[in-house]
């Protein structure tokens, strides 16, 4: 059960209310309301993130599970699970992303498993070696690698104000995907 109440949407500002009935209303965006002041500039910025043409989908789905795994988040595991799949990660890669098991061979290709790599390095130790570094940058480009950092950080920082407030995963609402370039 959540440590703070869930706001319902007729007690939000006109923007904040938009914004959560856009994302679907869940349970993370009622508590994070509680915040007026900063919850629409975070939500602007996430939707700039998620419609975002640099990284594609399957990647940013990968970097996302892989960094609540690494978080122990239930909430953001059990939301991106349903993306990841509409994103058209499998079932399979979903698992190896999210347990222990040898992810790193024979799911993900040369760049997919650099990025994983970076993602779980720097979840993990909190830095990234140069030479991992480059490979990324050198595959994505400083546009997506840079992305890539900012969703890293994004659900990293998410996943400890879920697991803070203990925020209750929603019932039947899934994230929505919200169209790329918007």
């Amino acid at each position: 059960m959540t440590r703070i109440p869930y706001l319902r949407p007729e007690d939000m500002n006109d923007q904040a209310r938009e914004l959560t009935l856009e994302r679907g209303n869940l349970n993370v965006y009622r508590t994070m309301a509680n915040a007026e002041n900063v919850y629409t500039g975070w939500m602007m910025a996430g939707r700039g993130g998620l419609t975002s043409p640099v990284v594609p989908r399957r990647l940013r789905e990968l970097v996302t599970l892989r960094t609540a795994y690494l978080m122990d988040c239930a909430y953001e595991l059990g939301q991106h699970r349903d993306v990841a799949r509409d994103g058209g990660v499998s079932a399979d890669e979903i698992n190896a992303v999210t347990t222990e098991s040898d992810w790193e061979t024979g799911y993900f290709e040369g760049t997919e498993l650099a990025v994983l790599r970076l993602t779980t390095e720097l979840v993990s130790t909190r830095a990234v070696q140069a030479s991992l570094f480059e490979s990324v940058r050198t595959a994505l480009g400083p546009e997506a690698t840079v992305e890539v950092l900012m969703i890293i950080s994004r659900y990293a920082g998410l996943a400890l104000m879920l697991n803070a407030l203990d925020v209750d995963l929603d019932d039947s609402a899934r994230l929505p995907t919200l169209p790329i370039g918007d």
